[in-house]
């Protein structure tokens, strides 16, 4: 990943621009020139087929291709040497011509002016020295004004610079932050945000926080329990942001048993949690989820989705086989380096080699590239397949040389169905490049793989590259999923979209997070105990009143996130509430949700609440927005009934063991939202049981109310 900042410079001061009259160099000048008016952008005439008739590079990925269309294609109509003003490129641009794109550019604007000088002066194709680096003036720091002009200077490969403001793109993704097609930026409140910057083929951003400050702004919020909670805290009080309070005991219970394990408490457990004056009991809780069967059954279900383990990519047999795989691995707290370096080197038969089985979802040497890319430095590389990667500095030649360290991956044993199917090297079998149109030499983001014999395999200097301490982006993006699962939202966010222009909301915060996760021998349990428990972990879901002048607070975790159950998640809370276990066809009695090794299961219930099928390597996935199905779904549902009304289930026993409807409607609390009732729902459950009066029936009608409140369905 080193070279995704080598074009990345920062300096305090830029030169002055070039003068007016100096020629214009297609390669540099008039590439940028349609860049700056969006003419080779995907949506007009950069997209595949072009726009109406004429067809340019994406963002100017093949100027030999642009400079044939502008100039030879339609026998040279689109530019007119003679009276350069006249040029259909010029005509059409600036709106003098019918043009479904409108106007793009005036006629005293910088690119109408670059493009018809370099018209006038004979449409030249020269050979220029290579863009070497961007040098943007300032860089990142704090503003003490709302806004701020950016100077950009271009240093190319032969030692010469220039002054390319006027040619250059910039976008900012922030909401509350805009960029002038000058370079001018503009705060509309307290923000955080980066600047994109692309002039050629060199993209990179700024990063700048702006504060209006509120004289009145005093920063209050709980105790900082440890290095979370200090550098959450103070990117707060920086942007003027006030944090929740600590949630109670209560929510905390059911949150951490839900994140951690994924179901819910028993009765018994939850009141000898709440019951308990013990200072560190939060802590000593969190200790004992660590160490329940049920982490490895639910930490695993997290990988199997990404890594997309189900029946029809891998095989009936061969998906048990990797899901047990996957529980082990996370029930040991392996270190994330060698499950990474298990998976990419995997090979041999794959039902008694189930890391292997990596294989057989990422069947190419691209899918495999996208997948490792993804999965373990969270960077999407897919687009880089057809052209340069639009918001970042990863070339065709970055995405060819990943896919060229798994050039040797084949496979035999499909005319046994592919049930148990043998991943082997074949060695002498490259990827071609399709734009130099030779063999790929492996690659590794500007990094070249060691010396290798033909013999050698080069998933394994992959993964050396890949696991080595030096590579900041595998343990940022390992801690930043964790982080995701737990609070709700990644430090860069989405998870798996890292690239300069898509910085963390907190990259004190994120480094840290790797530091520990690194110094702990990469495994996960250590980070997740210290996110666990902070304070930021245990905030309530509500917040106090923001200052007008604070930043939008929605990257800045000073609440609890908010969301769906799984699938998963709901159907054995219902089973765990009821006493009642869920059944799943050709599986063993006592089976959990979380515990399935498929994805696709043929279960109503899952199907309802979005249970993913595991076809794509991204978090998104998984929906964790209410939908109006599912809860419909809950409501009426016969298999929810069904446990409710079952002469085994909890309520049942309850009242053949004589115990009173009080205490009964206690335990029914505390086994479906883990917490006691209210004195008003007591006298409201009351009631009704006396207007009922059949105590049973009654007692079902409240469980089932239970089940259907939001509390019970949201992750709170």
């Amino acid at each position: 990943m080193s070279r995704l900042l080598a074009l990345v410079g920062l300096a305090l001061v830029a030169g002055p621009a070039p003068a007016a009259d100096s020629p214009a160099v297609f390669r540099r000048d008039v590439i940028a020139a349609l860049s700056r008016s969006g003419c080779n952008q995907g949506a007009c005439h950069g997209s595949p087929q072009g726009k109406n008739g004429f067809r340019l590079s994406l963002r100017g990925g093949d100027p030999d291709l642009d400079f044939f269309t502008l100039t030879r294609e339609q026998g040279g109509r689109r530019v007119n040497r003679q009276t350069p003003d006249e040029s259909l490129v010029l005509q059409k641009g600036s709106g003098r011509v019918a043009h479904q794109g409108g106007t793009v550019f005036s006629r005293t604007d910088p690119a109408y002016r670059t493009i018809a000088r370099w018209i006038s002066e004979g449409c030249l194709d020269e050979k220029p020295s290579p863009l070497a680096r961007l040098e943007i003036t300032p860089g990142s720091g704090r503003l003490t004004t709302p806004e701020q002009q950016l100077t950009v200077r271009a240093h190319f490969a032969d030692g010469t610079a220039r002054d390319v403001t006027d040619l250059t793109v910039f976008s900012s993704a922030d909401p509350d932050t805009t960029v002038t097609p000058g370079g001018q930026v503009r705060f509309a409140r307290t923000a955080d945000a980066a600047v994109l910057v692309r002039y050629l083929d060199g993209i990179t951003s700024v990063r700048f926080v702006y504060v209006n400050p509120d004289p009145a702004f005093v920063f209050r919020g709980p105790p900082a329990a440890n290095v979370v909670d200090e550098l959450v805290f103070a990117k707060q009080k920086e942007l003027q942001l006030l944090p929740g309070p600590v949630c109670s005991d209560e929510v905390f219970l059911r949150r951490v048993y839900l994140d951690v394990i994924g179901t819910i408490p028993t009765p018994d457990e939850a009141r000898e949690f709440l019951d308990s004056a013990a200072p560190d009991k939060r802590t000593k809780l969190i200790d004992r989820l660590l160490t329940r069967d049920e982490y490895g059954l639910f930490w695993a279900m997290k990988w199997a989705d990404i890594l997309r383990g189900s029946p029809t990519t891998i095989s009936e047999r061969g998906v048990h086989s990797f899901h047990r795989y996957l529980v082990r691995t996370v029930a040991e707290d392996r270190p994330v380096t060698e499950f990474a370096r298990e998976l990419l080197t995997g090979a041999g038969n794959t039902l008694n080699k189930p890391a292997a089985n990596f294989y057989r979802v990422a069947r190419t040497p691209e899918d495999a590239a996208e997948a490792a890319a993804q999965l373990f430095l969270g960077v999407r590389v897919g687009c880089a397949k057809c052209h340069n990667h639009p918001f970042e500095n990863i070339t065709q030649a970055d995405y060819y040389g990943l896919a060229a360290f798994f050039a040797q991956v084949q496979y035999k044993g499909s005319q046994f169905g592919l049930d148990d199917e043998i991943v082997y090297l074949q060695p002498g079998r490259e990827v071609q490049n399709p734009h130099t149109r030779k063999p790929q030499p492996p690659v590794a983001f500007g990094t070249p793989a060691r010396r290798l014999s033909a013999d050698d395999d080069r998933r394994a200097a992959f993964a050396d590259w890949l696991t080595a301490p030096t590579n900041k982006y595998f343990a940022t993006s390992v801690v930043n999923r964790v982080w995701f699962h737990l609070i709700g939202k990644g430090i860069v966010d989405p998870v798996d979209d890292f690239r300069d222009t898509n910085p963390p909301s907190n990259p004190e915060l994120l480094r840290a997070l790797a530091s520990e996760f690194a110094r702990n021998g990469y495994r996960l349990k250590p980070v997740i105990r210290t996110i666990l428990n902070s304070h930021t972990y245990q905030l309530a879901d509500v917040a106090p009143a923001q200052s007008p002048h604070a930043a939008s607070p929605d990257r800045y975790f000073i609440r609890a996130s908010v969301r769906m159950l799984s699938a998963e998640q709901v159907l054995d809370a219902v089973s765990a509430a009821t006493g009642i276990p869920e059944t799943f066809k050709g599986f063993p009695a006592g089976t959990r949700a979380i515990g399935l090794p498929e994805g696709g299961v043929n279960h109503p219930f899952l199907q309802a609440f979005s249970k993913p099928v595991r076809d794509v390597t991204c978090e998104c996935a998984r929906e964790d927005d209410p939908s109006l199905p599912a809860v419909l779904h809950m409501l009426n549902n016969a298999g929810v009934l069904a446990k409710v009304r079952s002469s085994n289930g909890r309520i049942a026993g309850w009242v053949k063991d004589g115990k009173e409807s009080d205490w009964i409607v206690g335990q029914l609390y505390l086994a479906t939202l883990s917490r006691r009732p209210t004195a008003r729902e007591r006298d409201l459950v009351s009631k009704h049981l006396t207007r009922v009066g059949d105590k049973i029936a009654g007692l079902q009608d409240v469980q089932h109310a239970l089940l259907n409140l939001n509390e019970f369905l949201l992750r709170h």
